[in-house]
C-alpha cells in the first residue's frame, strides 16, 4: 500500500483575511461560504460605511414618562406629532395619553376613555390632527390636536366603525379597519371631530364601506405611492387605488365602490401591522416566510419565485420568532436601516431587533442588549423591549429615533451624536438611571486560506482596530469545535485620557474619549493549534472588564499558514 508523506515545510505560506463587515450578518448558509465583508453571527453591532465593525450606539432614557422609576406592563403605542404650531411626542400607557416635548418634559394631556387600558395604539396623523384608536374593546376613534395653548383630546361617537385597527392616512383621509364586519371604512377628507362623541368623521352616506380579501382577516393596512393603500390579510396582500377623482365626482366625496382593488399574492400575508415600514417606494413588512418587499413580492407571480423574501441569510433567526405572538412585531425605517423588532422562543414581548442596512443590502445581524433574568418571573428579558418606534422632528435638532419599551420608557437612540461629541456611555444601554452594557459579540466566517478541503497549519493571526476602546475576548473555532481562547482581556483601547478614576474633585474624568489617529494591531503567533480546514474568530466583551469596556471598532482580521499538501511515496 502506498505510504503517504506531508511536504508542508516547501509550501508557500497562504493568507486569508476578513477585510471589512459590510456584507453583515450571514448566519442561514456555511460560514466557510462567506465573501471577505460578511461573518456568521453579529450581536449588538453594526457596520461603518468604511466597513469597521462597530458596537451599535446604545438607547438611553429619553424622559421620566410615569413619574417616576416605576413601570408599565400596559404600554401601548408612540407617535410624533408635527405641526407648525407644536412638536411632541405622543404616547399611550395604560389609556393615559402623554405629550413629551424636545427637552423630555412629559405632560398628561388626557384619557382614552373609550379605548383598552391595554391593547396596542395605532396613530395617524392627518394635517394638524393625531387620530389613535386601539385593537381591542368597543373603542372609538380619538383625536389629539394643540389649540394653540393647551392639548384638545376628543373621541368620537356614532357606531361606526367601532373597534377600529390599523389607522391609515392616505389622501387625506382615515382608512380603519373594523373586524366585526370585516370593512374598511373610509373617513371625509380632512377629518375632524367637532366635539366628543360627534359622528362627523365618517360619512357612509357617501364613504361606504369595502371589504378585501374575500374571509381573509384584514392585519395590516399601509398608504404607499399615490393614492395607493396597500391592504394586508393574514394569507393574502391588495393594492388598492383610492384617488377620490376617478372614484368619486368631486374632490371631497367619494364612492368606494369604484375604487379599484388588485391582487397582490394570494399566498403572502403580514402577521403585523407594526411591522410594516415605508422603505423609499417600497414596504417592508414580516409575513410568515420572512421579512418581505412588497415590490418584490409583485414579482413573484412572473419568475414563480420567492423573491420577495430578503431575510434568507438570517432566516435561522427568523425560524426563532414566537409565532403565536408574532402580531406584536414593531419595526421603522430609520437612517437607511430598516429596523425590526419581534419576540421570540417563548418571548411574548419584542426581545430581538434585527437591522438590515438598505445602503448595503445586508443584515447587521441582531440587538438585543444585556439579557437578564426576572426575579418575579424567572424569564429571560433584555434591555431592549420596543413596542413602538417614533422618528422625530424637532426644530433646531437633529432629528433622532425614539423607541417606547415594554415598561413604558421612551428610549432615544444615540446614533444622532457627532463622532467628536461621543463619550462611552453613547454605547451603552441607559433603560432607566443606570448604564448598561450591551454584551456586543462577534463570530467571524470561516477561513479557508484558498482551500475548503486542504487541512491547514495557522502560523500567526493579526487583529487591526481602528480607535478602538474596548476590552475583549478572542476565541478560536477550528472547524465547528468548541471556541478555546487566544486572547483574554485585550486592551484596544487607543488613547482613552482620564484624569481620576473614579472620577473626583481633585481628579476629574475628562467627558469625552481621545482617539488616536493611528490603528492598533496586535498579532498573535498560532503555532500551538492543530491542523484543521476551517478556522473562525470570535470577539466577546470581557465579562472581567465590567465598565471599562464600552466600544469596539474591529477593522479587519489577518491570517497566515501553511496548507498541508500530501503526496504519495514511491
Amino acid at each position: 500500500m502506498p505510504v503517504y508523506y506531508n511536504d508542508g515545510l516547501d509550501d508557500p505560506v497562504q493568507y486569508d483575511r476578513q477585510a471589512s463587515f459590510v456584507g453583515g450578518q450571514i448566519s442561514n448558509f456555511r460560514e466557510n461560504l462567506l465573501s471577505e465583508s460578511q461573518a456568521e453571527s453579529l450581536k449588538d453591532l453594526d457596520a461603518a460605511k468604511n466597513g469597521v465593525l462597530k458596537t451599535r450606539h446604545g438607547f438611553h432614557r429619553f424622559a421620566d414618562l410615569l413619574g417616576s422609576t416605576s413601570s408599565s406592563t400596559n404600554t401601548q403605542g408612540l407617535a410624533y406629532f408635527d405641526t407648525d404650531a407644536k412638536e411632541s411626542l405622543v404616547a399611550f400607557v395604560n389609556s393615559n395619553i402623554y405629550a413629551i416635548d424636545s427637552g423630555g418634559t412629559v405632560a398628561t394631556i388626557g384619557t382614552g376613555s373609550a379605548n383598552s387600558t391595554t391593547a396596542r395604539v395605532d396613530f395617524c396623523q392627518v394635517s394638524d390632527k393625531l387620530f389613535y384608536a386601539s385593537h381591542s374593546g368597543n373603542n372609538k376613534i380619538g383625536q389629539v390636536s394643540w389649540s394653540g395653548s393647551a392639548w384638545v383630546v376628543k373621541e368620537a361617537g356614532g357606531t361606526s366603525p367601532v373597534n377600529s385597527k390599523f389607522l391609515t392616512n392616505n389622501g387625506y383621509r382615515i382608512f380603519a379597519y373594523q373586524p366585526s364586519d370585516d370593512q374598511i371604512y373610509v373617513s371625509n377628507i380632512l377629518p375632524n371631530v367637532t366635539s366628543t362623541g360627534s359622528t362627523d368623521i365618517f360619512n357612509t352616506a357617501t364613504n361606504l364601506p369595502f371589504k378585501v380579501g374575500l374571509g381573509d382577516p384584514v392585519t395590516g393596512m399601509a398608504s404607499w405611492v399615490g393614492f395607493n393603500l396597500v391592504v394586508f390579510c393574514k394569507n393574502r396582500c391588495y393594492v388598492v387605488d383610492t384617488n377620490p377623482v376617478v372614484a368619486g365626482s368631486g374632490a371631497t366625496t367619494t364612492t368606494t365602490a369604484n375604487f379599484k382593488i388588485r391582487s397582490i399574492s394570494q399566498s403572502v400575508g403580514c402577521l403585523s401591522h407594526g411591522s410594516i415600514a415605508q422603505v423609499g417606494e417600497d414596504l417592508f413588512f414580516l409575513s410568515r416566510s420572512g421579512v418581505r418587499s412588497i415590490r418584490r413580492t409583485m414579482e413573484e407571480n412572473m419568475i414563480a419565485s420567492d423573491v420577495g423574501v430578503i431575510s434568507y441569510p438570517v432566516q435561522d433567526v427568523i425560524d426563532q420568532i414566537n409565532w403565536a405572538q408574532a402580531q406584536v412585531a414593531t419595526a421603522t425605517f430609520w437612517n437607511s436601516r430598516y429596523i425590526l423588532s419581534v419576540p421570540t422562543g417563548s418571548s411574548l414581548v419584542n426581545d430581538t431587533t434585527l437591522v438590515y442596512n438598505t445602503n448595503t443590502n445586508a443584515w447587521m445581524g441582531v440587538w438585543s442588549g444585556t439579557v437578564t433574568v426576572d426575579g418575579t418571573t424567572g424569564l429571560p428579558t433584555s434591555t431592549i423591549n420596543p413596542v413602538d418606534y417614533a422618528v422625530t422632528q424637532f426644530t433646531g435638532g437633529k432629528p433622532f429615533l425614539v423607541s417606547l419599551d415594554k415598561i413604558g420608557n421612551p428610549l432615544q437612540f444615540k446614533d444622532y451624536v457627532e463622532d467628536i461629541n461621543l463619550v462611552d456611555t453613547d454605547f451603552q444601554d441607559k433603560p432607566v438611571t443606570t448604564f448598561i452594557d450591551t454584551g456586543w459579540e462577534a463570530t467571524t466566517r470561516a477561513f479557508t486560506f484558498g482551500d475548503q478541503m486542504t487541512s491547514k497549519d495557522v502560523e500567526f493571526a493579526e487583529f487591526e482596530f481602528d480607535r478602538s476602546n474596548a476590552t475583549l475576548d478572542i476565541g478560536v473555532i477550528l472547524d465547528g469545535s468548541e471556541t478555546t481562547n487566544l486572547a483574554d482581556e485585550l486592551l484596544t483601547g487607543t488613547g482613552v485620557f482620564r484624569l481620576g478614576t473614579p472620577p473626583t474633585v481633585s481628579h476629574p474624568t475628562i467627558p469625552f474619549t481621545l482617539g488616536s489617529p493611528l490603528l492598533k494591531r496586535f498579532r498573535y503567533s498560532m503555532t500551538q493549534y492543530p491542523e484543521f480546514r476551517e478556522l473562525q474568530f470570535n470577539f466577546k466583551q470581557s465579562a472581567q472588564a465590567g465598565s471599562d469596556s464600552k466600544y469596539l471598532a474591529l477593522r479587519s482580521i489577518h491570517a497566515g499558514g501553511f496548507l498541508n499538501s500530501v503526496g504519495v511515496e514511491s
